[in-house]
């Protein structure tokens, strides 16, 4: 295929492919179209025969009178002329050939001049025809004559005049090959769509891409406008031959001929517009392009020039020649409508301008304002601004710079500590795991040193607290970064709530806590991940288990608020929370200041990323020794 796209010789002969099958399928396509409009596809063949010998008799009845009657100075009442018939001798022939057609023949008669009075013949041609049994006869009336026309026509159309035979001869074949035109037509039409798409994409390969010739440097505007003129050309033409209708043999070749420099045309248009294409030349090679650049080159080298004068000096210059127009246009306007139109444009324009500059100064001074708030890493949008006013925005946008970059770092600082903590709780897991098997294996050996086993029981109570350390720092680190995969599905919360309940309700009551739950009577449902869901009210219920005061309640309660599930846990704290909420959901603090119980620190930032992971809110309040969680999730209608 790559060889010939390069071979000349394959795309010249799909070019004249494409020419002949271009006009093969037109000529098909009026085949097929002539006998659709006579319907001549569902007719028989008495029918179709009825409607050739009327067409054909339509025509020699149009020719015969055209030439036979003329317009002279007569006129009737109203004014309007008299048709009249020409003088033809016996021996003259208004067709060519009319003396000697054996199968033709007419009769003219005479112009009526009172209402039923009977016609008279006034020339007769053949007119025997006329009691032929076998011979066809049909009446037309032309400019108040009457001419009555007998056909007897062979097969092939013999005994007919030349133009008459061709007629007839010409609607018997669109018949007879209407069947052969549609796969004739569809044929040609595929073959030469492939031809079109094999030159566009042979187009720019090859000889003519080193050519310097005229088309290569022609600019493709001009090209278009040179293609356009030839096509209209050739569409004139065609139109005037007035296409193959009535007379396929006589117009074939001429209409043929356009076709073929109409489809020529397009086809090498769009072989020269493919080509640049390819080499991203189309545009620059245009006159259009041109003019444009010369412009926009024009208007930076001003615009660079207006640059390096002041501001003053440019605010006086653009006042000085809005004056100087208006002093120019405004005595010219008497009695000027374009003038007036002008004048009130150029208003307009200055308007638009001065709510332009106003827009500008708007979003400057709504910058300044930001940064003299402290909003250091605030950034103006200098979409729409111009000129000076962009220069000023990047002196007011500068200042954020260092701001940014001090902020920049400190999440680099954050990222660098998450990434450290994964990886040493990574290092540290191996040599525990290692510590906690070995203090199994001491626990089931049967020691009779009471100290010794109360060592092991040391050892296996911090290394099991160690492993849980680390198990945090590792799930907080993920849950930070969003390194968390969750698989969210519809949750009952309530089912939920009631599981994890369950299982601290041993653990509440040894530390003298009554858990009361509130649940509402329709069971309410969310988009979450069970498991995570499950890590969150795991936390919050730990957290109440150790840190609680003892002899008090425990608040769970589950409602539904303006489309969000609200889940709330409350609890009375045992030690006094003298730390804010913000300060509380940080990694690695706790309520218990002075540590008197055993905890991380990172249950609550646990259970804040997780919940938020999963598109819910976590809100801590606190009020005196009062501790409540507020979780928010919407709901599954």
């Amino acid at each position: 295929m790559e060889a010939l796209k390069k071979n000349q010789w394959a795309k010249l002969s799909a070019f004249l492919l494409l020419l002949v099958f271009a006009a093969i399928t037109f000529f098909s396509a009026i085949v097929v179209i002539k006998n659709l409009n006579y319907g001549w596809y569902s007719q028989s063949g008495e029918s179709v025969k009825a409607d050739i010998y009327h067409e054909t008799a339509l025509q020699a009845s149009s020719e015969i009178m055209e030439a036979a009657v003329e317009y002279g100075d007569y006129q009737d009442l109203d004014g309007s002329e008299v048709p009249k018939l020409v003088d033809y001798g016996p021996d003259e022939e208004i067709l060519a050939g009319e003396k000697h057609a054996a199968g033709f023949g007419y009769t003219i008669f005479s112009a009526a001049t009172q209402e039923g009075e009977e016609r008279q013949a006034v020339r007769a041609v053949n007119a025997s025809l006329e009691s032929d049994p076998q011979a066809y006869t049909e009446t037309f009336d032309h400019s108040d004559y009457r001419i009555a026309i007998y056909l007897k026509p062979s097969e092939i159309g013999g005994g007919l005049p030349a133009e008459i035979g061709a007629v007839y001869l010409s609607n018997s074949n669109i018949y007879q090959y209407r069947s052969y035109a549609i796969a004739v037509g569809i044929a040609g039409l595929v073959l030469s769509i492939a031809l079109f798409c094999f030159l566009m994409a042979s187009a720019g390969y090859g000889a003519e891409n080193e050519s310097e010739g005229i088309l290569k440097i022609l600019p493709l505007d001009l090209l278009g406008l040179v293609s356009l003129i030839v096509l209209y050309t050739a569409l004139r033409f065609l139109r005037d031959i007035g296409g193959p209708g009535d007379n396929v043999e006589r117009d074939i070749v001429p209409f043929g001929l356009g076709i073929m420099m109409a489809v020529a045309v397009i086809t090498g248009f769009f072989m020269v517009f493919s080509a640049r294409t390819k080499q991203s030349k189309w545009w620059h090679s245009t006159v259009l392009y041109q003019g444009l650049h010369i412009l926009r080159k024009g208007g930076r080298y001003m615009l660079s020039f207006m640059k390096t004068v002041p501001l003053v000096w440019r605010t006086a210059l653009g006042a000085a020649v809005f004056l100087l127009l208006n002093l120019m246009l405004v005595p010219m306007m008497y009695n000027n409508g374009v003038l007036v139109l002008l004048w009130g444009g150029l208003l307009i324009a200055a308007c638009v301008f001065v709510v332009y500059i106003a827009l500008g100064l708007k979003k400057l001074q709504e910058g300044g304002k930001h940064l003299a708030d402290g909003d250091l890493s605030y950034q103006i949008d200098k979409s729409g601004l111009r000129w000076d006013l962009a220069s000023h925005a990047d002196d007011l946008n500068s200042i954020g710079k260092g701001m940014s970059k001090a902020v920049e770092e400190r999440l680099k600082s954050e990222r660098f500590k998450s990434e450290l903590i994964t990886n040493v709780s990574h290092d540290i897991k191996t040599p525990l795991t290692s510590i906690i098997n070995y203090v199994d294996f001491l626990k089931k050996e049967e020691l009779d040193n009471e100290q010794a086993k109360e060592y092991i029981k040391v050892l296996d109570r911090q290394s099991g607290r160690l492993k849980k350390l680390i198990e945090d720092l590792v799930d907080a680190s993920k849950a930070a970064t969003g390194n968390v995969k969750l698989n969210l599905s519809p949750c009952q919360v309530g089912v939920l709530m009631t599981q994890t309940t369950g299982e601290y309700k041993e653990k509440a009551e040894a530390s003298d806590l009554n858990i009361i739950m509130r649940l509402p009577e329709q069971e309410l449902e969310i988009m979450a991940d069970g498991r995570r869901l499950w890590r969150v009210f795991d936390n919050l219920l730990n957290n109440i288990c150790k840190y609680s005061q003892p002899g008090t309640r425990v608040y769970l309660s589950l409602e539904e608020k303006n489309g969000d599930a609200v889940i709330t846990y409350r609890n009375t704290s045992r030690y006094e929370l003298d730390i804010s909420e913000e300060e509380l959901m940080e990694r690695f603090v706790r309520g218990d200041s002075s540590r008197h119980t055993e905890g991380s620190g990172l249950g609550l930032s646990i259970a804040r990323n997780l919940v938020e992971l999963q598109g819910g809110t976590f809100d801590i309040v606190i009020d005196g020794d009062l501790f409540k969680v507020v979780i928010r999730f919407k709901t599954i209608d």
